[in-house]
């Protein structure tokens, strides 16, 4: 009889379940898909079986799981809530009909308990598809090929889950018998009376509140963007993060009376149909919602930022391997000056030394070799006035034929100077616009007693030691007959090369040889071996690492925005069924209350999303700050991703609020 009236109860209240289902499901399959991406054949080729990495990737991957089962753990709790507060009467009439509390409970575990049971195998089955679908993704992004590819199931990523959701299950289980169980029969059948209390808000207040709180984010938005460079501390940039936070719960608590006060203004439109009881509707929505709404556009806010974030630095990640990393190998070392420790005790050249350590020149093709100086220590004020302090410039020369030979082998445009000309080549986004505005302004160096003046008024885009990111801060590049060991001091030597093709043990051997633990101690402490291969297998790391965090967290963020704001929205909708029967008695008709309806839906969705966005068009332009280390080529195509993945789930929730919501005003 229990489970005869558990399964029919179910069947009853489907729609109510709605999106209690969706959040478990959705929740249990992202669940499994980042828990099984450590063991997927695909993301193992990616690190090159490079098992401290994977290593890492795991314990993120735990970390971010407990954070994201505490997220899911509060969004079920809140969930079952709204439904036990919806059969609250439900409860009461089995009681009055002689049914105990322990018999009701037993209903209810059982009900929950299918549920559960129902949500798990179906989020299993979504999560072990999607984790297919994430092995494509992760090919495409990290251009790692599908040979690797394989349909796999993570038996391990299963029994996690399993686990983390029964722990968090049976809180949620307790919790409802608890509520059952301290609950009396008169608050049961009055449940759907007590309605969460509203309180009108003087226009005219939230008028002022609203301009104020506006006035004081626009604020933050201008410190953090155009005077970015005026917040030098720690504690300055969270005095404008918390005045973000304080002006969001204001202009959340002001919302309602400023919609009323505009609303009124134009009375043709505020007088037309029942757009009194709509805007009225609205504006007790989010009265009665100014924490949430405040704490889901934040959530929001971050979920934008997160994702756009994650996938520029993936893309750009992706941009530079090809721009930043040419060729097959480099060698580089520092040469030792006076009483530094740090370098070598000569300045004999790369290669000369690589055959002093038995490595065979015939393993490369084509070569390059310079060497990078150094101003001497009484030219150090000459330094500092071109480079503005040791912020702008490392103070390195480089001659013009040593960096031509370079740009050749990089597939780098060429430089060509007068005698008295000079140029400086950076790509750090953030100083190329420094040592443009000198150049620009003609400033001139001295070297060996002879003055230069800039061959151009910008600096030019190129490097000379390879790296994943685009972080040179600028060498000068002098004439030839600039450039002797008098006047400069000899700091470090590069050499670049790539493989022969047609070398006779191939070029996995070189690869090999050249990556091998033995031979990169041979070198000495001051002399280092970099491959591309080696490089871009860290990149690729450090990308993944990113992109895999980035959408984990912003996957669940988003899931809690739209769940809690679909809950608080159902609740309404629960609590105002009385106010929807009295628009039928007085002769509004049904398809009036439903389009009614669905504008307090969008308003009441579109408030916190409208917020964060705009939000967001700020928090973006601070997040570029931090992607100048790794460059922003595809931030927009990754904004473009971010808005339509963020919009599908949005919109999967706000039309399955939509429909119970109508519902729920029908029953």
């Amino acid at each position: 009889m229990t489970g005869k009236l558990a399964l029919r109860n179910m069947k009853r209240s489907m729609s109510d379940y709605a999106v209690y289902f969706v959040t478990l499901i959705i929740g249990i399959s992202v669940f499994y898909v980042f828990n099984a991406i450590s063991d997927q054949k695909v993301v193992l080729s990616i690190y090159k079986s490079d098992y401290s990495v994977i290593d890492l990737l795991r314990n993120i991957i735990s970390v971010a799981s407990v954070i994201v089962s505490v997220v899911l753990a509060f969004l079920v709790v809140y969930a079952s809530n709204f439904l036990i507060r919806r059969r609250k009467k439900e409860f009461g009439v089995y009681m009055l009909l002689g049914m105990g509390k322990k018999k009701i409970a037993g209903i209810l575990m059982m009900e929950t308990v299918i549920i559960g049971i129902i949500s798990l195998v179906v989020g299993l089955g979504i999560g072990i598809i999607l984790s297919q679908g994430m092995s494509i993704l992760v090919a495409k992004l990290f251009e790692a090929g599908m040979s690797k590819f394989s349909f796999e199931v993570s038996t391990g990523a299963v029994g996690k889950t399993i686990l983390y959701f029964l722990v968090v299950y049976a809180f949620v289980l307790l919790l409802d018998l608890f509520m059952i169980g301290k609950s009396r029969l008169i608050q049961l059948l009055n449940a759907e009376r007590r309605s969460e209390k509203r309180t009108a808000k003087n226009p005219y207040v939230c008028l002022v509140v609203f301009i104020l709180a506006a006035a004081v984010l626009g604020h933050a938005y201008y410190r953090v963007t155009a005077a970015a460079e005026n917040i030098d501390t720690q504690a300055a940039l969270l005095i404008e993060i918390a005045k973000g936070i304080v002006s969001t719960f204001l202009i959340f608590w002001s919302l309602s009376g400023f919609l009323i006060f505009v609303a009124k203004l134009r009375k043709k439109s505020y007088f037309k149909g029942i757009n009194v009881f709509t805007t009225k509707e609205i504006s007790s929505r989010i009265n009665t919602n100014v924490l949430a709404g405040s704490i889901i556009c934040l959530l929001l806010f971050l979920t934008i930022c997160i994702f756009s974030s994650s996938f520029s630095i993936n893309n750009s990640l992706n941009e530079n391997v090809k721009t930043l990393m040419p060729a097959d190998v480099q060698f580089y070392n520092y040469i030792k000056v006076n009483d530094d420790v740090r370098g070598v005790k000569d300045k004999t050249p790369i290669s000369e030394y690589l055959k002093h350590k038995k490595v065979d020149p015939h393993m490369f093709s084509e070569s390059a070799e310079v060497l990078l100086y150094m101003y001497q220590e009484e030219d150090m004020s000459v330094y500092n006035e071109v480079g503005g302090g040791n912020v702008f410039t490392t103070g390195a020369i480089l001659a013009q034929s040593d960096y031509n030979k370079v740009a050749e082998i990089n597939g780098l445009e060429p430089v060509s100077l007068e005698k008295d000309e000079y140029t400086i080549v950076a790509n750090y986004d953030y100083i190329v616009p420094e040592w443009n505005k000198r150049m620009l302004a003609g400033q001139k160096i001295h070297l060996a007693g002879k003055e230069y003046h800039p061959a151009s008024s910008e600096c030019v885009n190129g490097f000379l030691q390879m790296s994943a990111n685009p972080t040179n801060s600028g060498f000068t590049v002098v004439p030839d007959e600039a450039v002797s060991d008098e006047n400069l001091m000899p700091y470090s030597w590069f050499y670049i090369a790539n493989y022969n093709k047609n070398y006779a043990k191939g070029v996995e051997y070189v690869e090999q040889f050249l990556n091998n633990e033995t031979f990169k101690k041979s070198l000495g402490s001051h002399t280092y071996v970099e491959t591309r291969e080696y490089m871009l297998s860290k990149s690729i790391s450090l990308a993944s690492l990113i992109v895999f965090l980035g959408l984990y967290l912003g996957i669940i963020f988003l899931l809690a925005s739209s769940a809690l704001l679909s809950l608080k929205e159902l609740t309404q909708a629960a609590d105002n069924r009385d106010k929807y029967e009295i628009l039928r008695k007085i002769g509004i008709d049904e398809k009036m209350i439903h389009r009614s309806l669905f504008r307090q839906n969008a308003i009441f969705f579109g408030m916190p999303l409208g917020l964060a966005v705009i939000h967001s068009i700020f928090g973006i332009q601070v997040c570029t700050y931090v992607l100048e280390v790794f460059g922003k080529s595809g931030l927009t195509q990754a904004i473009v991703m971010t808005a339509a993945g963020l919009l599908v789930i949005y919109m999967i929730y706000f039309i399955i609020t939509y429909r119970c919501s109508r519902r729920i005003i029908r029953d």
